[in-house]
């Protein structure tokens, strides 16, 4: 029944049971129908902001492979040129080894230590930025054949810089080598005056003739005594004979003497450069006047200094 407000009449329906079973049954159907399209538009929802941190996550993963692309393409262009570099030093290096002095038989121990390299920081350069890259929870389907090109171009790299280090190692610490070989030659005069009695020269003393072991230089009283060559000192004190003596290692098996001191100014395990005051000239020992006694002893046997003095008195 429908009872309109005011004198309106007053309208009535009737249904039958089969209709009304029928209007239940649509209304439940329409219920159904839309609990199933929001729980549908709640799906697509989700699935729509999961495929967006995708598209974008995706992105971002090409853009960084894009940064590491260029960033191996500029290393091998550096690795490229410290390749060519190394092979250069290398093989004018060998060119000079030919004409230069072989020092495989020397023996003796040098009076610098060599320093070892150290290895570069394993977060510069580029493995830094790959370190510095952000971590993803996505996992793209694609991940595995975008940077499959990017590892093996850097396992290659990796490989040829090794070759090139060690081939810069090399070549640096030969010359480093050669730097504190030539630093410990004995090639200044040791102290300023006149050369009074030369190498070899047959002395008598007491009755018995002996060859003369080093060089004599005159000079006064009290004029410097100059280290020739970088070494350690390894004796300071009085010889019979020689006086206040002083000798110095200066690797490789080369030794100086220095004898008839007047005074020594260094200690035992010093280290001394080419030009370093050592002492100065004294009448000490068996001396017949104010002299320095000079000798170069290489793996313990005499020779003549002059072979190494190279310039003029």
């Amino acid at each position: 029944m429908i009872i309109p407000q005011g004198s309106a009449a007053i309208r009535r329906y009737e249904l039958s049971r089969r209709v009304l079973k029928l209007l239940m049954a649509a209304s439940a159907l329409f219920g159904v129908v839309v609990c199933a399209c929001a729980i549908s538009l709640f799906v697509y929802r989700t699935l729509y902001v999961r495929t967006e941190d995708a598209r974008v996550q995706a992105a971002q993963f090409i853009k960084e492979r894009a940064v590491l692309v260029s960033q191996v393409a500029a290393l091998e262009g550096s690795l490229s040129r410290i390749e060519r570099f190394a092979s250069k030093i290398q093989s004018a290096m060998k060119a000079n080894s030919k004409d230069g002095i072989q020092r495989d038989s020397v023996v003796g121990q040098g009076p610098v230590d060599v320093d070892s390299w150290a290895v570069a920081p394993v977060g510069s350069g580029l493995a830094g930025s790959m370190a510095q890259l952000p971590a993803s929870h996505w996992k793209s389907p694609f991940s595995k054949s975008l940077s499959s090109g990017i590892k093996l171009s850097l396992d290659q790299l990796s490989e040829r810089l090794d070759v090139a280090e060690e081939k810069v190692h090399s070549v640096f610490a030969l010359q480093q080598d050669k730097l504190y070989f030539w630093a410990s030659l004995p090639t200044v005069w040791p102290t300023k005056g006149w050369i009074t009695s030369e190498f070899g020269v047959a002395r008598s003393w007491g009755g018995h003739r002996r060859r003369h072991e080093g060089i004599d230089i005159a000079a006064p009283r009290g004029t410097p005594i100059m280290a020739p060559g970088a070494g350690i000192v390894t004796y300071t004190g009085y010889r019979k004979g020689y006086g206040n003596v002083v000798m110095i290692d200066h690797g490789y098996g080369i030794v100086t003497v220095y004898a008839h001191c007047q005074s020594v100014f260094v200690n035992e395990g010093s280290s001394v450069r080419r030009g370093m005051v050592i002492a100065s000239v004294g009448n000490t020992g068996r001396s017949t006047g104010p002299h320095l006694h000079y000798e170069v002893q290489v793996n313990g046997v005499p020779v003549n200094p002059m072979l190494y003095i190279m310039n003029d008195l």
